[in-house]
């Protein structure tokens, strides 16, 4: 278990992202049911328990060993993955973004040809 430091930065991060959602959901649940956030030694009690889930969450998954191990094989599994270079990231996202470019305008054309189709024998009067 040569990457802790990685592992403890993912575990961190997870935690965080987990306590801000919950800190943000809470605040459109107290609305819709028309209640006050309360204070609690200054501190909004959404921010709060948002701060107390995200703590439980670190500390559960950095003393879970499962979840230890598991972080630690993908990181040694993602540092076997061969990573394409600038040149081939440049060279397959234009070739993206021109087939996209290529497929919206004939996605286009089509749509411009059927409503020209359709305006002219449902929409007619006679």
């Amino acid at each position: 278990m040569h990457n802790t430091k990685f592992i403890i930065l993912s575990f961190l991060s997870i935690a965080v992202f987990l306590g801000m959602a919950i800190t943000g959901l809470a605040a459109p649940l107290l609305a819709r049911n028309e209640l006050a956030d309360p204070q609690i030694l200054g501190v909004n009690a959404s921010s709060l328990v948002g701060f107390v889930s995200a703590l439980t969450t670190f500390f559960v998954l950095a003393r879970n060993k499962v979840a230890f191990g598991f972080t630690d094989e993908v990181i040694v599994e993602l540092v076997k993955v061969t990573w394409p270079t600038k040149q081939e990231t440049i060279r397959s996202t234009t070739v993206v973004v021109v087939f996209s470019i290529i497929v919206a305008g004939a996605l286009a054309s089509f749509d411009y040809v059927w409503a020209g189709i359709t305006s002219e024998l449902l929409f007619t009067e006679g």
